[in-house]
C-alpha cells in the first residue's frame, strides 16, 4: 500500500507554527489555556507518532514487532484523545457550562468520559490480545500494519465522529447566545475534521487526517484561543469575563472553592495625588505580588482596586495562609519609583457553593462589599452580608428610574389640623412609588436611595408641579384650603438654582405662594447653611411659608431656627411619642413647644395617633396637629373635601 507522507509533514509545519506563536502570547493558567495546550501537545504527538508507526512498519525488520504495537497504540491513543479534548475545549471556549443546569452537566460528562474510556481500552486491549483475536488493528512480519475491518474498529470510528456531532449539536442548540464569528468556526471545525477524516478512512495510505486536527487547532488558536483577552492591561492579572467564566465552571462542575476578594481603599485618592499612571504602577506591582503569591490559583481584577482570588478545593487551614499572607504583606509599604505607599486592604472570604449558587450571587457579594459602607471592615465573610437588602435596593433602584416616565409615582396628602380653628385646614404632600406590581414601596425605603442616585431632584420638582396642578384645579377658599406643607431634600437645598426653579412653576400655575409651605429638614441645613440661606431669604421674599421638619432628630442645632428665616417649627414624630412614656421627654417637649413660641413661630407636632395627645399637645400651645389620629395620607381625590370639625 502506498503512503503518502505530504500531508503528515505539512501537519507538522503548521504546528510547529502553532506552538512558536503559542509561547510568544502571554498565557494564563485558566482551564481553556491549559486545554489547549493539552490538545496543541496532542495533535503533535499524534503525528510524530503515526510517521513513526508507518516508517517502523515499513521497515520491520529493523524494529522490533513489539514496539511498532507500542507506538501504532500511542497513535490511535492520541487520535482518539483530540477529538475527546477538543469537545471539551469547545464547551469552554464557547462557554457552554454556564449555559447548562448541574444535572445536564453530569449527564454530559458521563456520556464522554464513558466512551473515551471504552476505546483507550480497546486500543490497548489489541496490544494485549494480539496473539488471539484482531480488535483495532493487527501487525504481521509478513502484511505489517492491518486495520481491524471489524465491529471494534468501527466502534473507535464511530466514537471519533460521536465526540465532533456532540461538540456541533450541543453548540448548535445555543447559537442564538453565540456571536457569528464563533459559530463560523465551528463549521470549520465540523466540515474539516469529518472530511479529513472520511477521505483518510477510505485512502488508510493518504495521511491527511493529521493535516486536518492541525488546520482546526491553528484556526481556533487565532480565532478562539485568545489569551489576551482575558487579561487586564493595566494590573496584568486576569479580567471580569475571565473570572465569569471561571466561576460559572466551577460551580457549574459543583467544585467547593473560596473566593477571596481583595480591595484596596483609596485608590482615586493614590490616583488624585499622584495619577493614575502612578496608582496603575501600585496596582500592577499588587497583581504580581498575588500572582507570585498565589501562583497555585487564580487572580483575577475585579475592578479598579479590587482583585479576586479563586482558591479550588482548598480548606480552611490553606484559607487562613493566604488571609495571614495577605494581611503580612499589605502591612509593609509597597515603593514604586522611589513612591513609597502603604496599600490598606479589606478582604471579603465567599465560601463556594455554600454561600453562593451562581456567579451572579457571587459577583454581587463581592460589589455589595466594595459600595456598602456597613461593611467596610479589615475581613468581612459572605454569610454575614444581607444580600436581601442588596436585592431589594437595586429593585427600588430600577423602580426609581422608571418610576416618573411608567406614572408609578403618585403625590397623597395627610391632613393637617389647626387647633385654634379646630378643623383641618391644609395637608402635607407627600410622594409614594409603586413597583412593578402595584404594590407601595415604603418612602423610609425609596427616599434614601433617591437621594444617593440623584433622582430625589426630579422626584421633588414632580412632587412640587404635581401640588401645583392639583390646587390650580379647585377653588381652594371652597375647600377650606389655608396651607400646603412639601418637603425638600438635601438635594435640592444644595442647588443654588433651587428658589428659580420653585417661582417658575409656581408662576406657570398661579397659586398664591403664601398657600405653600416649604419644609426643610435639619440636615439640609447642616449641609448647605449658605447655599440654603441665600434660597430661603428669595422664597420668603416671594411670600412662601418656611418650616423647619423633623426638629429634634437630627442635629438639633437652635442655631439654625435662629438664623434662618423659619416661621415654624415641626417637632419629629419620636419625640411627640417619648413624651407620653418618659416623664424627663414630656417635660423637654413642653419646654421645646413653650420656647419656640416665645421666639415667635408657630408649632406643627407629628405622629399624632390618640385622642390624649391631641389634647395635650393643644393644652402645650401646638398650633397645628398631624398624624393618624386625624388621618393617614390619602390620595388627591379625598382630601380637598377633608373640612369638617373635628
Amino acid at each position: 500500500m502506498t503512503q503518502i507522507y505530504q500531508y503528515a509533514v505539512a501537519a507538522l509545519c503548521i504546528e510547529a507554527v502553532i506552538i512558536f506563536f503559542y509561547f510568544q502570547k502571554r498565557s494564563l493558567p485558566t482551564f481553556q489555556n491549559i486545554i489547549f495546550l493539552i490538545i496543541l501537545s496532542v495533535v503533535t504527538l499524534s503525528t510524530f507518532s503515526e510517521l513513526g508507526s508507518t516508517y517502523m512498519d515499513d521497515n520491520l525488520d529493523s524494529f522490533s514487532l513489539n514496539s511498532v504495537w507500542v507506538l501504532e497504540c500511542l497513535y490511535f491513543t492520541f487520535n482518539t484523545t483530540f477529538g475527546f479534548l477538543f469537545a471539551i475545549y469547545n464547551f469552554s471556549a464557547f462557554d457552554i457550562y454556564g449555559k447548562l443546569n448541574r444535572k445536564t452537566i453530569r449527564i454530559m460528562q458521563f456520556s464522554m468520559f464513558i466512551p473515551y474510556f471504552i476505546c483507550l481500552i480497546l486500543i490497548w486491549l489489541s496490544f494485549a490480545l494480539k496473539d488471539y483475536v484482531t480488535l483495532i488493528f493487527t501487525i504481521d512480519l509478513a502484511s505489517g500494519y492491518q486495520r481491524g475491518n471489524n465491529l471494534w474498529f468501527y466502534i473507535l470510528c464511530i466514537t471519533k465522529a460521536y465526540y465532533i456531532i456532540l461538540s456541533f449539536c450541543v453548540i448548535a442548540s445555543f447559537h442564538r447566545l453565540i456571536s457569528k464569528s464563533k459559530m463560523q468556526i465551528m463549521y470549520f471545525f465540523l466540515i474539516t475534521i469529518s472530511s479529513t477524516a472520511l477521505i483518510q478512512f477510505f485512502n488508510c495510505g493518504l495521511f491527511i487526517e493529521s493535516f486536518g486536527m492541525s488546520l482546526v487547532t491553528l484556526v481556533y488558536f487565532f480565532f478562539i484561543q485568545k489569551p489576551e483577552e482575558m487579561v487586564d492591561a493595566s494590573t496584568d492579572t486576569l479580567n471580569t469575563p475571565a473570572l465569569m467564566r471561571m466561576l460559572r465552571y466551577n460551580l457549574a462542575v459543583e467544585r467547593k472553592f473560596y473566593c477571596v476578594a481583595i480591595y484596596i481603599d483609596d485608590t482615586m485618592f493614590i490616583a488624585n495625588t499622584f495619577g493614575i499612571a502612578k496608582m496603575n504602577a501600585f496596582l500592577t506591582d499588587a497583581g504580581n505580588f498575588l500572582k507570585q503569591k498565589f501562583s497555585y490559583a487564580n487572580v483575577f481584577s475585579r475592578q479598579q482596586g479590587c482583585f479576586c482570588i479563586i482558591l479550588r478545593d482548598a480548606d480552611e487551614e490553606r484559607l487562613n495562609e493566604a488571609i495571614s499572607t495577605l494581611n503580612s504583606r499589605f502591612q509593609r509599604p509597597w515603593v514604586c519609583e522611589n513612591v513609597e505607599l502603604k496599600l490598606y486592604i479589606r478582604l471579603c472570604i465567599i465560601d463556594c457553593p455554600k454561600d453562593a449558587q451562581t456567579t451572579e450571587k457571587v459577583l454581587d457579594i463581592v460589589n455589595m462589599i466594595s459600595i456598602d459602607e456597613r461593611y467596610r471592615q479589615s475581613l468581612v465573610f459572605a454569610n454575614e452580608i444581607d444580600l436581601k437588602y442588596r436585592h431589594r435596593t437595586i429593585y427600588i433602584e430600577h423602580c426609581l428610574r422608571n418610576g416618573l416616565t411608567e406614572n408609578r409615582f403618585d403625590v397623597f396628602y395627610q391632613p393637617i389640623y389647626s387647633t385654634a380653628e379646630k378643623k383641618l385646614i391644609g395637608a402635607e404632600a407627600l410622594i409614594r412609588l409603586k413597583d412593578e406590581q402595584g404594590i407601595f414601596i415604603s418612602p423610609e425605603d425609596f427616599i434614601p436611595i433617591a437621594e444617593k442616585t440623584g433622582t430625589i431632584l426630579r422626584i421633588g420638582e414632580y412632587v412640587f408641579e404635581s401640588v401645583c396642578l392639583n390646587l390650580s384645579q379647585i377653588d381652594l377658599a371652597e375647600y377650606g384650603i389655608k396651607k400646603i406643607d412639601i418637603n425638600l431634600s438635601v438635594a435640592q437645598c444644595m442647588q443654588e438654582i433651587l428658589a428659580e426653579q420653585i417661582l417658575k412653576i409656581q408662576s406657570i400655575y398661579q397659586i398664591p405662594s403664601s398657600i405653600i409651605n416649604l419644609e426643610i429638614t435639619e440636615t439640609a441645613a447642616a449641609h448647605t447653611p449658605e447655599i440654603l440661606l441665600k434660597n430661603m431669604q428669595d422664597l420668603a421674599d416671594a411670600g412662601f411659608e418656611l418650616s423647619l421638619d423633623d426638629y429634634g432628630s437630627g442635629y438639633s442645632n437652635m442655631n439654625y431656627m435662629l438664623s434662618l428665616p423659619f416661621k415654624m417649627i415641626k417637632i419629629d414624630k419620636y419625640i411627640v411619642w417619648a413624651a407620653f412614656t418618659d416623664k424627663k421627654a414630656e417635660k423637654a417637649l413642653a419646654a421645646t413647644i413653650k420656647m419656640i413660641k416665645e421666639i415667635g413661630m408657630t408649632v406643627l407636632a407629628e405622629g399624632v395617633e390618640t385622642p390624649e395627645q391631641a389634647q395635650w399637645l393643644t393644652e402645650s400651645g401646638c398650633d397645628y396637629l398631624q398624624g393618624f389620629y386625624f388621618s393617614r395620607p390619602i390620595p388627591k381625590k379625598r382630601i380637598f373635601g377633608y373640612n369638617e370639625e373635628k
